[in-house]
């Protein structure tokens, strides 16, 4: 079950445990001062003393109690520097006790009585906007034609001819808006406004217009413009452009973040300050199934606190890095310490970026983003085509006996889909490779628009595509495809000589019914053949080659 309770009522418990917990430390600390004896060794106990104020440097600015933090932060400096001069003993280590007495009394005043929780501000909007729209607002009298195209490739818009109509349009995160130059200053200051309004980046503003000298473009730039096409359009390459844009807001709210982090409050306040931005969240107070959370989770990032008391944040690093999957992860280190020059030789353990404790929810929100987009585009090189962007060969075959796997264990139904463009040697030969690379992209464009996120697609090599698609039953699969079929085939190419229309055949497979993945693609593959033979343009799945014979 989920927790409805609103975030702000969370963050102020939150903060009330961990008041509650830190009084208790503060207390029990002071004690164990308190009743020691000149017999016993004064180092551990002023170790122990060190750790609490390291803890509470690092972890009172992010609950609101920024005076505690100060205070112990200097504390532990002090301590800590009195520490490396060596042993202490007689009347040197008395004062250091009885200093550590009179600093852990000064902690526990600045808690007592205990602050009443104060309304702590909101760090961002939920991902999911409360109304989701149409996915473009295309804007222009100009652009009605344009409107039409897009309508092809599955998008839901809304047109309006006027920028004075902007008032009656849905403005949302994910939206993406397309505008004619003479429109574009009234659309980028709504645009503006509206995002401002909603605590929110503004949304992806594409241009139509000429923009051929530096100064206009400058200015356009300037207005906020992501991107510029011409018109007429191309429409497939400016679909690509859209398709990346939506898919760059879609990957921000899907980051997958492993947090490692012994203080239990602070571990909890961050998963929910990173949730509520629309991250998926798992989060680790002991190392010791590290690395049975990162094979079963996948994270785009690795948040790791530096000290974890017996653990060590740089040994554990060191430690990821021995399986080569992990080579590529962004291991980011969480800690209050201050020294720059240990925070390089952390650094240099394995680790990738720093984060001083304590850190704002806003500043953790846009620093997780930014490094969640950042591996996410590194993992988009190493898996995924460059001409279409979709899974690359070995990844696409990967996803399937993944996938296979888990069909075996959990028994839902998958289906397997495997596409060729039809005659498509015919359209490299007589319209040129760069139109008929166009219409590779186009239809992987398509697919991406069509299937959902949790589908897995890839191109398989040349002009053939594979598709992978858990919870799908068969007859959802066949008619997914039979109209992904039509639309394709109402798409103009225009060629350097002429327009032309390109089809496409799909064979399907239920991977269910075989024993391995290899079996369930060749099977899917064997589809595809017989839809060849079958006058192409259309579906036949692997079950219908079975069936008996009938004399129709």
């Amino acid at each position: 079950m989920f927790d409805t309770t609103p975030l702000e009522q969370q963050l102020a418990l939150l903060r009330e445990r961990f008041t509650e917990r830190t009084l208790h430390q503060l207390r029990a600390q002071l004690e164990r001062l308190s009743t020691w004896q000149p017999a016993q060794p004064p180092r551990p106990l002023l170790e122990e003393v060190n750790q609490l104020q390291h803890r509470l440097a690092g972890s009172s600015g992010t609950f609101g109690l920024n005076e505690l933090g100060r205070q112990a932060a200097a504390q532990e400096l002090a301590l800590k520097a009195r520490l490396a001069q060596g042993e202490t003993a007689g009347e040197e280590a008395a004062a250091l006790l009885d200093q550590a007495r009179q600093d852990m009394t000064l902690l526990v005043s600045l808690l007592q009585p205990s602050p009443q929780p104060v309304p702590i501000p909101h760090p961002q909007p939920s991902a999911t906007p409360a109304t989701i729209g149409s996915e473009l607002l295309v804007l222009g009298k100009r652009l009605g034609a344009l409107a039409g195209a897009l309508h092809h490739y599955g998008f839901a818009l809304s047109e309006i001819s006027d920028a004075g109509h902007l008032q009656a349009a849905d403005w949302h995160h994910n939206l993406i808006i397309l505008t004619d130059d003479d429109q574009l200053q009234t659309v980028s200051d709504w645009n503006r406004q509206q995002a401002a309004r909603a605590a929110r980046q503004p949304a992806p503003l594409l241009c139509a217009g000429a923009g051929t000298d530096f100064a206009s473009r400058y200015q356009l730039a300037k207005l906020g413009v992501d991107g510029l096409f011409t018109l007429p359009a191309d429409v497939p390459e400016l679909v690509a452009r859209i398709e990346r844009l939506r898919q760059e807001r879609l990957e921000t709210g899907r980051a997958r973040v492993l947090l490692l982090d012994d203080d239990e409050d602070l571990a909890e306040r961050y998963r929910l300050v990173l949730t509520d931005a629309g991250m998926e969240i798992r989060v680790l107070n002991c190392p010791e199934t590290l690395m049975t959370m990162l094979a079963e989770f996948r994270p785009d990032i690795l948040l790791m606190d530096i000290h974890m008391p017996p653990w060590s944040g740089t040994t554990l690093a060191r430690m990821v890095r021995f399986d080569p999957q992990w080579l590529s992860l962004p291991i980011v280190y969480l800690s209050s310490e201050q020294d720059r020059d240990r925070q390089l030789n952390a650094l240099a353990q394995g680790a990738d970026e720093f984060i001083t404790k304590p850190i704002s929810d806003q500043r953790l929100i846009r620093t997780v983003s930014i490094l969640c987009h950042r591996a996410r585009q590194l993992a988009q090189l190493l898996s995924c085509d460059g001409l279409t962007g979709l899974l690359n060969h070995p990844h696409i075959k990967q996803a399937l006996v993944q996938e296979h796997a888990r069909v075996r264990r959990l028994g839902h139904t998958t289906m397997l889909a495997m596409l060729d463009l039809d005659h498509f040697k015919q359209v490299n030969d007589t319209h040129g490779h760069a139109t008929g690379d166009l219409v590779i992209r186009t239809l992987a464009h398509l697919l991406k628009r069509r299937l959902r996120h949790t589908d897995s697609l890839g191109r398989y090599g040349g002009e053939e595509f594979v598709a992978v698609l858990p919870d799908c039953e068969p007859e959802q699969a066949r008619a997914l495809f039979k109209q992904l079929c039509r639309d394709f085939a109402a798409l103009g190419f225009r060629g350097p000589q002429q327009a032309f229309h390109v089809t496409v055949s799909v064979g399907l497979a239920r991977l269910n019914d075989f024993t391995s993945a290899e079996q369930g693609l060749n099977a899917a593959d064997e589809a595809l053949y017989q839809r060849k033979r079958g006058g192409r343009n259309g579906v036949t799945d692997y079950a219908e080659l079975c069936l008996p014979e009938s004399n129709e």
